[in-house]
């Protein structure tokens, strides 16, 4: 029997508000095989990566068409999306944590060595697949929990505040200990590496095992409780009706837009600068210490300012703050050290000095870290916000279609985005494997650069679309309006159809 939709109502059980963070939280606990995996441990060449991307990205789109429309089109009795998360730690995990085995099957063959190249090539598309059916499912149970957008936010803004308790306790130790090992003065460079590949391994595989625990104990406590229109409806929308009704979505197609535009852009190379050039993963970890209390202190006051200012303008008020943060940390960056006792090291830069550049981003993060409420939870309702106007314009709820609209195009520009990205860095002599710690001090220069600088002018490119965002604080107040009445009608439909025996597909 469905619920009839009450305005103002809270929907979601206090056991299943814990289960949420929990899953919220799984999503980011996982090690990732990316970054200084591929290029110092797989070790694949920067140019290998530029040369495959495309294909990875044209596989990303097929798989991606075909996994929208066939969970948009699911019905079953245990609803929309819970079925494909049930699934996912069965088939999802497993596939995922072979590709940490990869190093030892390739351990010592070159860069491009075509078997390792293809095996790296083939495990990521795999992956790719099952990823994209779990985030579909993942992004849509997400939003169908409950049709009160008030308690939705509110949702968001808890589990995005209790993640920071817990989701990086893994990643802050693997960083630790990928430091402890790196920066060891007694190993030489194939005995740290033969311990970074067991500790990618471990900290890999133990942690999917525990995200897949904490989204399957979510999946068998939640319930999928937004039935629009559709759920009345002898058959699901077809594939064209369902990309018609997002072609007249202008929110979606901003959203869109801007992250298109993004993905045209170099990608951030912070994490490159901080691992290759200064040895130290846990930087951001230490330079985060200053905003860490006003990071928390953040969360208390999103309720407040989504009711008293519009989605998007605190989407470009997240977006911006870092603008001109980074651009003056480069400059900082770039001046020259005039220590001999410094330069006799060879650091002859002050974006090569661990000290100064921790003070500098640490001023950069406690001044992010008051918007930093804002900037985890308003992404995620700007998706929901886009996904309710769809169903509001054309009477029916398409969030598989919805991802891939967002997702797809986004991918296209990306792969433009990180070729041009491994083709500048593999122009600027960045080295992988072995000589990954060993950067000439031109690549240096580049790699900070493209850490920084770039990253904060390029962010502007995408500022016209987010200006055209076109849902306003007052139209989003009567849109939840009409689309509780909208819920309440199809969900008095349901029922009548049930009493009738009938019941739902």
């Amino acid at each position: 029997m469905a619920e009839t939709v009450r305005q103002g109502r809270k929907y979601v059980r206090t056991a299943e508000s814990a289960a949420y963070v929990l899953f919220d939280v799984s999503t980011k606990i996982p090690i990732g095989g990316d970054g200084e995996f591929i290029d110092r441990i797989l070790n694949i060449s920067k140019g290998q990566q530029a040369l495959w991307r495309p294909l990875m990205v044209v596989w990303d789109v097929i798989n991606d068409l075909f996994c929208a429309a066939w969970v948009d089109k699911t019905r079953t009795r245990y609803g929309k999306f819970r079925p494909y998360l049930l699934l996912y730690p069965i088939y999802g995990i497993p596939v995922s944590a072979l590709f940490f085995l990869l190093p030892y099957f390739f351990w010592g063959t070159g860069s491009t060595f075509a078997p390792k190249v293809a095996a790296w090539l083939f495990m990521s598309m795999f992956n790719e697949l099952t990823a994209t059916i779990g985030d579909i499912a993942r992004t849509g149970m997400m939003a169908n929990l409950t049709p009160n957008p008030q308690e939705r936010v509110g949702l968001i803004t808890r589990a995005k505040f209790l993640e920071m308790f817990g989701a990086d306790f893994p990643k802050q130790v693997f960083t630790v200990l990928r430091d402890v090992i790196s920066r060891s003065k007694t190993r030489t460079a194939i005995e740290k590496n033969l311990s970074m590949r067991r500790l990618y391994l471990t900290f890999g595989v133990t942690t999917l095992i525990i995200a897949g625990a904490m989204s399957l104990y979510f999946v068998i406590v939640s319930q999928e409780r937004v039935f629009g229109a559709e759920s009345v409806r002898e058959k699901p929308p077809s594939v064209r009706e369902s990309i018609n009704a997002l072609r007249h979505n202008r929110p979606l197609l901003m959203l869109v837009l801007a992250e298109v535009l993004n993905g045209f852009t170099l990608k951030s190379q912070l994490g490159t600068y901080q691992n290759s050039i200064l040895n130290f993963a846990n930087f951001g970890m230490i330079s985060g210490i200053p905003g860490g209390p006003v990071s928390n202190f953040s969360f208390a006051y999103v309720g407040r300012l989504r009711k008293r200012f519009s989605t998007k303008f605190l989407w470009l008020l997240g977006d911006y703050v870092n603008t001109p943060l980074y651009i003056m940390i480069y400059f900082f960056g770039m001046t020259k050290v005039r220590s001999k006792a410094k330069t006799s090291r060879g650091v002859t830069y002050r974006f090569m000095d661990l000290w100064p550049m921790l003070a500098a981003f640490g001023v950069q993060n406690t001044i992010d870290m008051t918007l930093w409420g804002v900037k985890k939870v308003i992404p995620n309702e700007l998706r929901n916000e886009c996904i309710d106007y769809g169903e509001w314009r054309s009477g029916f709820r398409s969030e598989g279609m919805t991802g891939v609209l967002r997702g797809m195009p986004r991918k296209l520009t990306n792969m433009v985005g990180e070729t041009m990205t491994s083709f500048i860095l593999n122009l600027i002599g960045f080295q992988t494997g072995e000589n990954y710690l060993s950067q000439t001090n031109q690549t240096a220069r580049g790699v900070f650069t493209m850490a920084t600088l770039i990253p904060a002018l390029m962010s502007l490119v995408s500022l016209a679309p987010k200006l055209l965002f076109n849902i306003s604080r007052s139209e989003r107040e009567r849109m939840y309006i009409d689309l509780a009445n909208m819920r309440a009608e199809a969900a008095m439909m349901v029922q009548q159809k049930d009493a009738a025996g009938l019941g739902r597909d």
